[in-house]
């Protein structure tokens, strides 16, 4: 399991990784990253479903849970990431860039 703050890595994406957004159904409904899947924490036995050959990125909207999931993934072995800061970090970057 990797570590990486949610803002490096999405300046460094990878094509193959599949980004994983742990949040709730409503909290993913009022934005969320581009090309990420939503799998809320309440269905954590759909993590299951997804491809070994991967490397699966989590967040959620601090960073607290992603890491919990990460490991239990990386323990079950998939190559997984945990994107510190969560939602949040992501949201507080945009609004620099857009100077809000």
């Amino acid at each position: 399991m990797r570590e990486v703050n949610i803002c490096d890595y999405l300046k460094e994406r990878h094509g193959g990784d599949i980004l994983v957004d742990l949040r709730s159904k409503v909290m993913y409904s009022f934005g969320t990253i581009s090309g990420a899947v939503n799998i809320p924490v309440e269905r954590i036995e759909k993590l299951y479903d997804l491809p070994k050959d991967k490397t699966i990125c989590l967040f959620c909207q601090v960073g607290e849970i992603s890491g919990q999931f990460a490991r239990l993934l990386s323990d079950a072995g998939y190559d997984t990431c945990d994107l510190l800061g969560g939602y949040r970090e992501y949201l507080k970057e945009k609004l620099k860039e857009e100077n809000l």
